[in-house]
């Protein structure tokens, strides 16, 4: 649906993108698996897909797409799980991605494991801010990583199931934005379920990352209060990943503009934020600042306006269909996906393995 509203007008484009010197490449990007703040949703892993293409190229492999795939003109907007799930058509669509293809080389795929997500979430939020208070960096030495890491891949067997789910679903009902009613009674039953799993834990990792949770309960009302109307929710990813994929195509093409599919939570004033991130370098503490980039605009547009973004929707289908395939549910479509996905994966992704499938294993 088009966004539109006081929060959804300077920033929107509808005219074709071209690359320039003024613009520098143009980065199209789209998402999969997004349930906003809803980081326990059956769907575990979220991607947003980038892909180095202006309109104006966009169009032709567009075109010759559906004359390969013998999909028909009328169908503008295509759409992955509508018009390639025929094997002669997927095999047509992954050509593109083929070393070789027209977008060998131009493709990027962020992925976000939601539950490593709320542990990392829990961390950032309020370890970090006791860290800070004492003076430390947390994200010194990727201390930060390995207790949110510690957490995910080691909590459910030091806690077992119910008692970790119960710490999953504590900590998203107190960080999320909706007002959940009493916010107090919701603060003191994240602590208390803290308190009992430090209690029950059984592993020396796991049992140390809830010692520094349980110390942070100070920080509970300033994270809310703080908070403005145009402040992205806690437990929102999108941001996230839009910045992170834009760094990745920035440090690797240099002066570069990104539209983003159209999204309620990509307001005009949370682009800016993200394009001052970037063109800063700025990060959470001092050891994870960044390189300052040339980000030289960033808008959202619609598939229907641009065909640069229907590619990146294409990406973010089929990187979707391989998580569900290597985690849930195996499908051909997966199984000859997933070889071709896979190299696509940008490395800084928010999931808690350094395997480069980060669909192999899961918690």
């Amino acid at each position: 649906m088009p966004q539109t509203g006081p929060d959804h007008e300077r920033l929107t484009q509808t005219a074709p993108t071209l690359d320039s010197e003024t613009d520098g490449r143009w980065i199209a990007s789209d998402e999969s698996g997004y349930d906003g703040e809803d980081l326990l949703s059956e769907g575990r892993y979220m991607m947003v897909a980038g892909v180095a293409v202006d309109d104006a190229e966009a169009e032709l492999i567009m075109r010759d797409l559906r004359r390969q795939a013998n999909i028909q003109p009328t169908a503008r907007d295509l759409k992955f799980k509508h018009h390639f799930k025929r094997g002669d058509r997927l095999e047509k669509l992954s050509q593109l991605w083929r070393p070789g293809g027209a977008l060998d080389g131009r493709c990027s795929v962020y992925v976000i494991d939601k539950r490593y997500a709320i542990m990392s979430k829990t961390i950032d939020l309020l370890v970090e801010e006791e860290a800070a208070r004492r003076g430390i960096d947390l994200h010194a030495n990727g201390r930060a990583r390995k207790l949110a890491r510690a957490l995910t891949c080691d909590g459910r067997r030091a806690l077992k199931d119910e008692r970790f789910e119960r710490l999953e679903q504590a900590f998203v009902a107190f960080a999320r934005r909706k007002d959940p009613g009493d916010r107090q009674t919701v603060i003191q039953t994240f602590y208390d379920t803290v308190e009992e799993a430090w209690t029950a834990s059984t592993r020396r990792n796991v049992t140390e990352a809830l010692e520094l949770l349980r110390a942070t309960r100070a920080h509970a009302d300033k994270l809310h209060s703080d908070a403005t109307p145009q402040s992205a929710p806690h437990l929102e990813l999108l941001d996230t990943a839009l910045a992170a994929l834009a760094r990745a195509w920035g440090e690797q093409l240099g002066p570069i503009s990104v539209i983003a599919d159209e999204h309620r939570e990509l307001t005009d004033s949370r682009l800016e934020d993200v394009m001052m991130v970037l063109q800063t370098g700025a990060g959470p503490t001092p050891s994870s600042t960044f390189r300052r980039l040339q980000i030289r605009r960033m808008v959202r547009g619609s598939s229907h306006d641009h065909a640069s973004i229907q590619l990146a929707d294409l990406l973010a289908g089929a990187a979707g269909a391989v998580a569900k395939h290597r985690t849930s549910n195996p499908t051909d479509t997966g199984a000859l996906l997933h070889p071709i996905i896979l190299p696509l994966i940008e490395p800084t992704s928010l999931v808690p393995t350094d395997d480069a499938d980060p669909f192999a294993s899961r918690s």
